[in-house]
Order: C-alpha cells, then structure tokens, then sequence
C-alpha cells in the first residue's frame, strides 16, 4: 500500500507573521496576475479546485528551472499523466541536490502549492520545499513544508503564504531539496492553486 504524504508547515508562517506584523492589505479580489489558464489537475482526488501550472511544471523540460547537485530529468512519469498523456519524464532529486522553479507571478489568491512526489529511496530522506521571493530588494527563503514519502502520490496542499510579504503581486519561486542520504525522490506536475482563499 502506498504511504500517504505529509507535510509539516514550519518556520515560514512564523516568519511571515514577524514581518508583516498584521499590516492590512487591499481586498484579494481586486488583484490578479494575468496570462493564468486555470485547470482542475486534482479532481480525481476530490480537490475540484483550479490550479495554475509552474513553468515547465510538467517537468518534460526543466527549461527555466535551476537544477544543482545532480538534479535531472529522468525517464517514469508520475502515472496518471495530469498534464498530458504524452509526458514521459519527472525530476529525479539525489540526495544533495535541489531544484528551483521558475518565477511564477502570485496575489494574495496564490497561497497553496501542490504536485506529485514519490522516493524510491531511503525512507528516512524528506523533502524540503522553500518558497522564494523578495522583501525590500533582498531574497527572501522561507521555508514551508517537509514532505515523506513512498509510491506516487499526489502531494497535499502546502501553504506557503510567501505573497504576503511581497507588494500586491510579484514573483515567487520554489525549491526542492531533499534531505538525508540515500534520497530516491522524484517530483513532477507541479502547480499553484489561485483561488485557495474561497
């Protein structure tokens, strides 16, 4: 039997409290990013939310990503193909390696990120995920979920809130590190849900 995935929401919402210190922001519905084709990836696990697609989110190019320590695409997609029937490959993620998405614009309606996730490794090697952005002009990391895991399976939603730290929309990224040794994880069809604050 698969594992199910589990994500421990850590020292980022603690940080995002700090800085924003309660300041009030505008009504989420008067903002937006633009050029977003919205789709509903995670129906058939009782989520009819829509979902915004990461850049080469379906991992069959890692065109805009940046990939370190031996992060690559390999051959196995996540198997029920979400984002196209045609997609072959996912990101395979050794231990000591990372990938870091694109830029992807977000709003105060862009506050949960989700996608598929297996470790063919050790069972002791986790997943980090950090959300990136800017505060200020400097760089921001904060991290925002740690993720076990076993067979393919989609991933919870993880909140990361990062957008409210940045003015009304702007850019965030997102890395993916594993932790431990002997790390088998693999990651594919990664998105971003616009409308999470309903």
């Amino acid at each position: 039997m698969a594992r199910n995935y589990f994500f421990a929401i850590c020292l980022g919402l603690a940080a995002i409290g700090s800085m924003i210190g309660g300041a009030a922001r505008p009504a989420a519905a008067a903002l937006s990013c633009g050029g977003q084709s919205l789709v509903q990836p995670f129906r058939p696990w009782i989520d009819p939310a829509n979902y915004v697609a990461v850049q080469n989110g379906s991992l069959e190019s890692t065109n805009g990503w940046t990939l370190a320590g031996g992060a690559k695409l390999v051959a196995g997609n996540e198997p029920w193909t979400v984002g196209s029937r045609a997609d072959t490959h996912s990101l395979a993620l050794p231990s000591g390696s990372s990938a870091t998405s694109p830029a992807l614009c977000v709003t105060l309606l862009h506050p949960t990120l989700r996608f598929f996730a297996t470790n063919s490794g050790s069972p002791l090697s986790l997943l980090r995920v950090d959300a990136i952005t800017t505060l200020g002009g400097s760089t921001l990391t904060l991290p925002v979920g740690l993720l076990v895991g076993g067979a393919w399976q989609p991933t919870l939603p993880v909140a990361f809130l990062t957008n409210l730290t940045s003015p009304l929309t702007g850019p965030v990224q997102f890395r993916f590190t594993p932790i431990g040794t002997a790390s088998g994880w693999q990651i594919d069809d990664v998105y971003v849900d616009p409308f999470k604050d309903r």
